[in-house]
């Protein structure tokens, strides 16, 4: 799946885990963490080719708009794994002494992934590096499969909506402008 649709699935999950349960959920820590296995793996080779062609690089001749910079880390793999994620989680929780749930958007970044990647197109390597298994999922960009994807997260936003559990972004505004004039007087 590709960054967007995880990021809103992440803050969907994050907002009804803190409104159903209570828990102290930071939904932007949430989004995230779901960002972050492809932030981990693109990041590094988007940022490097918008260095090259800012500084003028003639490596984008060939009518791409980045440079090709291929970085040879495993990072890919390494943030796609269940096992580095669990590694991390762990690590994290016995550092922070409780439980981070934002960190679960990560997770949840890897369970789509496993189904929505076929094995043509980054196909997740969940076990990596203990195993090089894959699943030849149905892929993401999938005409039918991205309209079902943005239509479930369209049915997903407006039952939270109507739960009262999100509210539109003009109402949040006028109330913190309320409240910015209320302080002021």
């Amino acid at each position: 799946m590709e960054i967007v649709a995880h990021g809103l699935w992440a803050a969907a999950a994050a907002i009804t885990a803190r409104r159903s349960t209570k828990a102290s959920v930071h939904v932007g820590w949430a989004v995230w963490w779901a960002a972050f296995p492809d932030v981990l793996a693109f990041g590094p080779q988007v940022a490097v080719g918008l260095w090259l062609r800012f500084a003028g690089s003639s490596a984008a001749a060939d009518g791409h708009a980045l440079p090709h910079v291929h970085i040879g880390l495993p990072l890919y793999p390494a943030g796609h794994s269940l096992l580095v994620f669990l590694l991390v989680f762990g690590l994290v929780t016995i550092l922070a002494r409780r439980i981070v749930f934002e960190m679960l958007g990560w997770l949840m970044h890897i369970l789509i992934d496993i189904p929505t990647h076929s094995l043509s197109y980054y196909a997740t390597r969940f076990l990596w590096p203990i195993s090089d298994y894959r699943i030849d999922g149905i892929a993401w960009w999938t005409p039918w499969f991205w309209a079902a994807t943005y239509g479930a997260l369209v049915v997903v936003y407006v039952l939270l909506w109507k739960k009262g559990w999100i509210s539109p972004a003009r109402r949040r505004v006028c109330k913190l402008a309320e409240s910015e004039s209320a302080a002021s007087r």
